[in-house]
């Protein structure tokens, strides 16, 4: 009986939060877009009625609790729904594709002939999915939030301060992106020039790119391509 109260529930729900016209797309992240609108509505309304309405209640004990819940519970909670969803709507390539300045390097990916290291690994899906986030964000617990605020860098750098060409990344690639899949691979681990300079590939003193070694990742023309 519980079950079917909660389905009945997250459906009427997911019904709700089409009605603003949310895009088609997971429903766990349909569900969260709905809950983050709402509990919005709710902390702003409650804000509003006890300032408007019950001002002259303001130093009611209730009042203050109300105040407290929506000042330091709701708004919060609002904010860590918003910034999740945000998170996993910025993970798909087309959302990178939406950049301005990434068109060229979103275009290779899709190149056949390609044989850049971004190029293969969309290609082949030697990573299945969300291919840009994924080689561009750290893994652990702080990733996605160092991710969130290099996007929010390259946001002021666009439409703000500018930005130049050839297009570079700031600061050292993190090498522990490529070696959370690869260093366990045996291939891997067999290769001569992997195990001298295991140390400096680890802490990213020496780049997997240039040299001898892999190709860059995507095709130099796409740093100074402006479409």
């Amino acid at each position: 009986m519980l079950e079917r109260v909660i389905a009945s529930f997250s459906h009427s729900l997911i019904q709700a939060a089409q009605q603003f016209d949310f895009p088609i797309e997971d429903p766990a992240i349909r569900f969260m877009n709905f809950v983050g609108v709402a509990l919005c509505l709710l902390t702003i309304s409650l804000i509003c009625y006890m300032i408007l309405v019950k001002r002259k209640q303001i130093t009611n004990v209730t009042t203050r609790w109300i105040l407290l819940i929506a000042f330091l519970i709701l708004s919060p909670l609002t904010y860590i729904i918003s910034f999740g969803i945000a998170i996993e709507k910025s993970k798909p390539v087309e959302f990178c594709n939406s950049c301005h300045p990434m068109k060229a390097y979103v275009n290779g990916l899709a190149e056949a002939d390609s044989e850049h290291i971004a190029s293969l690994h969309y290609q082949y899906r030697w990573i299945s999915d969300n291919q840009c986030y994924k080689c561009h964000s750290d893994y652990g617990l702080f990733g996605a939030a160092q991710a969130k605020l290099g996007g929010i860098r390259h946001f002021l750098a666009f439409y703000i301060v500018g930005y130049e060409t050839p297009l570079r990344i700031r600061g050292t690639y993190n090498n522990q992106r490529c070696l959370h899949c690869h260093s366990p691979v045996e291939s891997f681990q067999d290769i001569s020039e992997h195990q001298e300079y295991a140390e400096e590939i680890a802490s990213s003193e020496q780049s997997c790119f240039g040299a001898d070694c892999h190709v860059s990742p995507h095709p130099k023309e796409a740093a100074t391509t402006d479409e």
